[in-house]
């Protein structure tokens, strides 16, 4: 199996790409932040922004579930933005 760089525009890139799962062989986002964890912290920041009802809850972990890591994060940024501008 061939190594590829991370970044393949960069010649000679020596960064080494994150693995993609976990010792206990759950997928893992960056080190300690898995797919789990991240949902429930945009579930709790939607809920505290008061833009998700508590009981819409598990069908928006449904459609979390379908996000690939990339999107997931994003997802988490925007959430957090505004369960702090609730609170500005």
């Amino acid at each position: 199996m061939v190594r590829q760089p991370l970044f393949p525009h960069v010649p000679r890139s020596n960064v080494k790409r994150l693995p993609q799962t976990s010792p206990e062989g759950k997928e893992t986002m960056f080190p300690g932040l898995t797919r789990e964890k991240v949902t429930e912290t945009i579930i709790e920041n939607l809920i505290q922004a008061e833009v998700l009802l508590r009981r819409e809850a598990d069908r928006y972990r449904r459609i979390l579930a379908t996000y690939d890591n990339s999107t997931l994060l994003k997802v988490l940024i925007h959430c957090y933005e505004l369960k702090e501008a609730r609170y500005a």
